[in-house]
This record gives structure tokens, sequence and C-alpha cells, in this order.
């Protein structure tokens, strides 16, 4: 039942996402809650989804990027949303862009318990649970056994506009997986770019440096898990809170020990 109210609100988001587009809605219109620009499209997609959502449940807490919060008494799902990931490759007319969605039992990102992610390009849906995955009803194809010689990582470049966080240098660990992977590619679309390698189209994303919102990647990387490739965050927590305002870096892989080749890097 939760994947079928994801899919459905995926679905409209879609939808309404191809009219702001057909209609020319592709202005700044303000700020967005997490302090990015919104544009016209980014605002019309979010009240679609999050009006599909609300219809399914009226106990549901949703947390999204332009709105902020829309709080409930005694929520008994809780909805990451990314309305529109990828919006400046809309705005530029890049056809690489997706909306994701999470549901989850709690507040936290342990509590996931069903999650989803549309390809605008395609309409392809990304869409599972801790029971299964499926892209269009079809199975998983991970690249279980790729090293990182051999694979193709999809590499966030915010990265390399920082010398310095924490312990570690993001330019310098960027550089050193760029000639480390065989191939390297960047979309500026983390969901989607995660939801890749669901498809076997490639192996990892990697962001080092903490410029992901919780929305941007939780989605795509929890169904990543769910079929049995894993990821890890890098931030303040590992088991962040949906409300969580602080930004992340995450590694995600389409196996253990590809993640662990690349987390290596960092030691």
């Amino acid at each position: 039942m939760l994947k079928e109210i994801i899919r459905e609100a995926l679905i409209e988001g879609h939808k309404v996402l191809e009219d702001c587009i057909s209609r020319g809605l592709t202005g700044v219109e303000k700020r967005g809650s997490f302090g990015d620009h919104s544009h016209q499209f980014d605002v019309i997609v979010e009240k679609a989804i999050i009006d599909s959502l609300r219809k399914a449940s009226e106990k549901i807490y949703i947390i999204s990027e332009e709105i902020g919060e829309v709080k409930c008494e005694s929520p008994e799902l809780y909805a990451l949303v990314d309305p529109v990931d990828g919006s400046n490759n809309v705005a530029h007319g890049l056809p690489f862009n997706a909306s994701a969605i999470a549901l989850a039992r709690g507040p936290n990102a342990s509590d996931v318990v069903a999650a989803g992610v549309i390809d605008h390009s395609t309409g392809k849906i990304y869409l599972g649970d801790s029971e299964g995955v499926f892209i269009d009803r079809e199975k998983p194809k991970l690249k279980t056994g790729v090293s990182l010689s051999d694979a193709l990582v999809f590499l966030d470049l915010a990265s390399l506009k920082k010398d310095r966080e924490n312990s570690h240098n993001p330019t310098e660990l960027s550089i050193r997986l760029a000639r480390k992977a065989r191939h390297v590619r960047f979309f500026a679309a983390a969901s989607l770019e995660i939801a890749y390698i669901l498809e076997g189209r490639g192996d990892a994303f990697v962001c080092f440096s903490r410029d992901l919102k919780l929305m941007d990647f939780l989605a795509s990387a929890i169904l990543l898990r769910w079929a049995g490739g894993d990821y890890k965050i890098l931030g303040e927590s590992e088991n962040p809170s949906l409300l969580d305002r602080r930004k992340y870096g995450i590694i995600a892989a389409s196996s253990r020990k590809l993640l662990d080749e690349i987390i290596a890097l960092i030691d």
C-alpha cells in the first residue's frame, strides 16, 4: 500500500512537471525553506506531490525542500520529499532530473519503510521496500563484482569547492577517486544518479563534501541498500532525523566491497 501511495504521488508530480515545462514555468520564484532558489515548477510540483500524499493519508508529517514542514498531530507516517531533484537542469533544458519520496514510520532515516524515485525524462519509476525493489516492475541489475579500477562513478563536483572539512580534504579525495576509477561522471541530480546504480548504469555515487540535503539522496540510497548495495552517510550522524536541515555527504555503491574500497580513500 505504501509503495502505491508513493507511485501515485510521483506520477502526479511527473504530469505537473511536464505541464510546467510546456508552459515555460521555469523562472526563479523565491528561496525555498532550505535556502536554495525555488523555480516556479519546483513549487507547483511540490504542491501536487503533497496533495497526493495527504489525499492518501491525513496522518502524515511532510518534510519537503520548498515548503519545509507540513506538520500534523500524532503522525502515522513521515514523508521526506524532493519535488524536483536537478532543478537547474530543468531550468536549462537538460533532461536529467527526478522526484524522490521516502515514507517512514518514525522521524529518523532508519524508520524509512518505503521509497521511490521517478526519472522525469523517461517516466521510469524506481520503487521498493525491505521486501523488494523494482524498476518499472523489473528487478534491479546491480553490478556487484566491480572494483574501483573498473567502476563508473558518479562524482559530485561540489566536493571540488572545499579544501578542508573536518578531518579530510574533499577536493583531494575527489581527485584521488577520479584517478582510481575507470570512468567518472556527474549529472547534478543525486537521487537519479544513485538510482542508476540499481540498473547497472553506474557503480557508485560519491559526494565527499557536506553539500547535499537528506531529500537529495536518502530515498534512492535506501532503495540501493534494499536491493543489495550499500551506502555511508558522511556528516553529523549516520541515522539523521528526517527533520534535520544540515547537509551531508554520501558514498553509495553497488556492493559493500566497492563501498569499503571508496571509504578507504578517506583513511
